[in-house]
Parts: C-alpha cells; sequence; structure tokens
C-alpha cells in the first residue's frame, strides 16, 4: 500500500487542525514505508499505534474546542463520532498488542488509511464551513496547546465515560 499523501482536498480551514492531520498521516506513512519484517512487527507497528491513540485523542478534543467555539450545531455528532473512531482505533492498537500475529502490517496500514480518510474527508468537510477563514477557529485551536509526549507515557487513567475505558 502506498503512504498518503496531503492535498489541499483534505484542508478544513484551520490551519492548526490541519497540521494535527498531516501528523496523523505521517504517523501512518511510517508504517506504509516500514517493510513487512520481524522488526517492524515488533517495533514500528507498536510505537505508531500507541503514538496515534494518544494523538488521535488530543486532537479530538481540539478538533471538539473549535466546533463549540464556533458553535458548529453537530457538535454533539461529531463527538459521538469521534468517539466510535477512538474505540477503533483502540480496539486495533488493543488486538496488535495482544497478538500481532493475528493481523498483518497490509491490514493495520488499509485499516488506518481508511479510518483516517473517513475521519477527515467525511466527517471533518461537515464543519469545514463554518470554520474556514474565521480566526477565531485558530485561536480555539491553539489555545488547546501542544501535543506532550510526556502525557503518552505517563498517562492518567482514562475517565469512565471516556471510549478508552475498558
Amino acid at each position: 500500500m502506498t503512504a498518503i499523501k496531503w492535498t489541499n482536498a483534505m484542508s478544513v480551514g484551520v490551519d492548526r487542525l490541519d497540521r494535527d492531520h498531516q501528523m496523523l498521516i505521517e504517523m501512518i506513512n511510517r508504517i506504509a514505508s516500514a517493510d513487512d519484517s520481524e522488526a517492524t512487527r515488533r517495533r514500528v507497528i507498536p510505537e505508531v499505534l500507541v503514538t496515534l491513540v494518544a494523538y488521535t485523542v488530543f486532537h479530538f478534543q481540539r478538533e471538539e474546542k473549535v466546533m463549540v467555539a464556533m458553535e458548529y450545531p453537530e457538535a454533539d455528532i461529531h463527538r459521538e463520532e469521534h468517539w466510535a473512531l477512538t474505540r477503533e482505533v483502540h480496539l486495533l492498537q488493543r488486538r496488535f498488542s495482544e497478538r500481532p500475529d493475528s493481523i498483518s502490517r497490509e491490514e493495520v496500514l488499509t485499516f488506518l488509511t481508511e479510518w483516517l480518510n473517513h475521519h477527515i474527508l467525511l466527517q471533518d468537510m461537515a464543519y469545514k464551513p463554518y470554520c474556514e477563514g474565521r480566526p477565531e477557529a485558530e485561536r480555539a485551536a491553539v489555545a488547546h496547546g501542544e501535543f506532550d509526549l510526556g502525557k503518552l507515557l505517563n498517562p492518567a487513567p482514562a475517565p469512565a465515560n471516556s471510549p478508552l475505558a475498558s
């Protein structure tokens, strides 16, 4: 499978959200550029999946803050979609960590590529008209802060109502 290429058609009109999406693409492309070796299975895929789950949660929180700030009328529905997508990628990560031989690199890559394309090209395009070109959307995105890898390495427990709660 080939790498995902960022295009302007993927832009949601908020620079910080677009950069988040580009970061998610880079993570997935690390798997695309890796070979089918045992080293990839033992190191690259698990590392990418752990980081991807954490970054996805961070990004979705940022996106939700922007939607609220812009009074996007479908924010609650979009939040539910975020929870479902987060749960799916978390389950993939768990399945891979528990039984790495049960899923191939290609299956992981196909799932993540379809997941990301669905998120950006379908779900996120719905809020684009509410945000594009509006400085307050960018301010809300920036106010969320930056991703902290330290929080990934020392995570707080997921709240009981979180999609990551077991």
